[in-house]
């Protein structure tokens, strides 16, 4: 592909000129609100569930049983989304509108036909996959009953999610974030009324949960769908990009496949990390989801400023500006340095209050506290993780992000939650072995609470997973891939 002037389509932004910090806050500083208001979908419910009394806990509990559950569905339509943020940028950044238009065309088809499976497999077999994840029988039928909801929502989200992947490519943040809080906000006030029943709605509980966000998604997607037609006239697909072509969908799925099986994986594996937090009861299971949300609001400025960093190395690669998108990359790398440096301090410093907020339980804000300190560290470290995925999905390297993916969970974390914790002893081929004392040394330390493991483990894996990044970036291949 030859590079050429810059064909702006909509109201996105030309990132292969000006200030690349600037660049890099206008396109993030949505993306991260944008998140941090998506996140609020599972915080809230966890908030107002968790003001259910007696049962506070297992209402807790079940919002973070569905949360590695529906990542694992929707992980890998995800993918799809990092294709079209990467060839929307490219192609316009190399003034390609025709192109980039044509993609749009190929992924509304490959959405339609995902969204159809998507709801199949996960509503059809949603009792094999909790008994499969051991979640407790005390909570088995509310947990079923909520995530069938939520899953329905999440075809929902599926639309959003696809109009905000070609957002980003042309460099438009604001409209996603813009649909995100009219969804979001509609979600904040339905809560409460559905979960309690306040007025002429009943009282639904951990049901009502459910249908306020599945309620707040379809909304979203309306919304997306009105954006899309308004503000992108010039990208709005002729009857003709709805054809399938092969050459189109051959660049897709160079890059959708890789992300996708990357995310998929990934994903199952939070599934295994989950059923191994649920044999520890609802305690140690509403711990463990209110840790997951509030380490992943701290983790949205490393994920807006991926994001962004993905469509400056899209355009700038498209415009064969190779040098410019090098040195975004090293601003990126310091940007998210000192914002991961003050939310890492803070998890470390306020992991009682953050847990208290959620459940004022004792045993539960124990738990809490010993979790933060350590994830905190995690966190910071991942946050690294973050920019060289940016520059993997951007540049449509997606084979490099799911290695890394693939092997931070499978081969560093997972293994080491079993090693931490001395349940690999359980195994019976690792029992009468020689190196059995070895790894009772070193299940030693966390034999009081061996769950504490699930926190260490995030340690190790991302240490390892970031340098494993550097050492990809640095042969350069994401500089010369090339598409038809």
């Amino acid at each position: 592909m030859t590079g050429s002037s810059p064909n702006k389509t909509g109201p996105g932004i030309d990132l292969t000129q000006g200030s690349i910090v600037k660049n890099l806050l206008r396109l993030s500083l949505p993306i991260m609100l944008a998140n941090f208001i998506h996140t609020f979908y599972n915080l809230i419910d966890a908030f107002w569930l968790g003001k259910l009394g007696e049962g506070a806990k297992a209402a807790v509990s079940v919002t973070g049983i569905a949360f590695p559950l529906v990542f694992t569905l929707v992980s890998f339509g995800a993918g799809f989304g990092v294709a079209a943020t990467a060839l929307v940028a490219r192609f316009t950044g190399a003034g390609q509108p025709d192109r980039a238009r044509k993609t749009v065309g190929q992924l509304i088809l490959i959405v339609v036909v995902f969204v159809a499976v998507f709801l199949i497999v996960g509503l059809t077999f949603m009792d094999q996959i909790m008994t499969f994840l051991h979640v407790p029988a005390e909570i088995f039928d509310m947990a079923g009953q909520y995530i069938r909801i939520i899953v329905i929502g999440m075809a929902a989200m599926m639309v959003f999610m696809g109009y905000q992947s070609v957002a980003h490519g042309l460099g438009d943040t604001i409209s996603p974030m813009i649909i995100s809080i009219v969804s979001v906000g509609l979600n904040v006030v339905l809560d409460p009324l559905m979960i309690f029943g306040v007025g002429f709605f009943p009282r639904m509980e951990v049901a009502g949960a459910a249908w306020a966000t599945l309620i707040s998604r379809v909304v979203g997607a309306v919304v997306a769908i009105l954006f899309f037609m308004r503000r992108n006239r010039e990208m709005i697909p002729e009857r003709s990009d709805f054809v399938p072509d092969k050459v189109m969908l051959k660049n897709i799925f160079k890059i959708a496949i890789p992300a996708s099986i990357g995310q998929s994986v990934t994903s199952f594996g939070f599934l295994i990390l989950q059923g191994f937090v649920n044999t520890f009861g609802t305690t140690v299971i509403s711990t463990f989801a209110i840790g997951n949300r509030m380490t992943g609001i701290f983790m949205m400025p490393a994920m807006g400023i991926s994001n962004a960093l993905s469509s400056v190395i899209g355009q700038n690669l498209g415009a064969d500006n190779i040098k410019r998108a090098e040195e975004s990359l090293k601003k990126a790398f310091i940007l998210i340095m000192v914002i991961m440096g003050i939310g890492s301090g803070c998890i470390f410093l306020f992991g009682a209050q953050l847990t208290r907020f959620f459940i004022d339980s004792p045993d539960v804000v124990a738990i809490g506290v010993r979790m933060f300190r350590v994830t905190s560290f995690a966190s910071f470290i991942f946050g690294g993780m973050f920019v060289f995925m940016g520059v993997f999905n951007g540049s449509g390297q997606t084979g490099a992000s799911l290695r890394v993916n693939i092997g931070r969970l499978w081969l560093f974390r997972i293994p080491f939650v079993y090693i931490l914790s001395g349940r690999i002893l359980d195994f019976p081929f690792i029992q009468h072995t020689f190196i059995a004392q070895f790894l009772s040394i070193l299940a030693k330390p966390l034999a009081a609470y061996p769950y504490d493991a699930l926190w260490w483990s995030m340690v190790v894996s991302n240490s390892l997973a970031t340098l494993w990044c550097y050492l990809i970036y640095r042969k350069g291949k994401w500089k010369t891939l090339k598409f038809e």
